[in-house]
């Protein structure tokens, strides 16, 4: 009876240690669809109009970081930071993505607190992942999706 005893404490043991966060893919926070956008979008972007010439550079943090609202210190989590350039505009962003409605949101950082964003500054795209250097972008604070959506190709400059 002892020794039964003694199997069924390693048995339990082993069970109990078995099962770890790796098996169900979100050891690092995020969701298995979060993992693999983050990791198509990690590195540099750029789309050029003929006009206008934009480029984004992707930074995913390696697990969610909590940053405060710039309005009544509210947090929220973000999957990475992320740098905007166009001919107009120059900013720096925290990101996150909304896999369920494939949607990346991003708030502009806080010029003087580094756990800040600014909750008043931000952008909504709708994303469509081609392949591992292409992703389309849909703006929208844009009126037609049809008119634009910009593709972003891999910029290994």
């Amino acid at each position: 009876m002892k020794r039964f005893a003694i199997l069924c404490v390693i048995g339990l043991t082993l069970l109990a240690t078995g099962c770890s966060k790796d098996d169900d893919g979100q050891s690092s926070g995020y969701s298995k669809d979060e993992s693999e956008a983050l990791q198509v979008l990690n590195g540099s972007f750029i789309y050029d109009s003929g006009l206008n010439t934009t480029s984004i550079v992707f930074s995913p943090f390696p697990e969610p970081v909590k940053k405060k609202s710039s309005m009544n210190d509210v947090e929220m989590e973000f999957h990475g930071g992320m740098k905007y350039r166009d001919n107009y505009y120059d900013n720096d962003f925290y990101f996150y993505l909304d896999t369920g409605k494939k949607r990346i949101v991003a708030y502009s950082q806080h010029s003087e607190k580094s756990d800040y964003f600014n909750a008043l500054v931000g952008k909504i795209w709708e994303y469509t992942i081609v392949d591992e250097n292409t992703i389309k972008l849909y703006d929208t604070d844009l009126s037609n999706p049809l008119l634009h959506t910009n593709t972003f190709l891999r910029d290994d400059r």
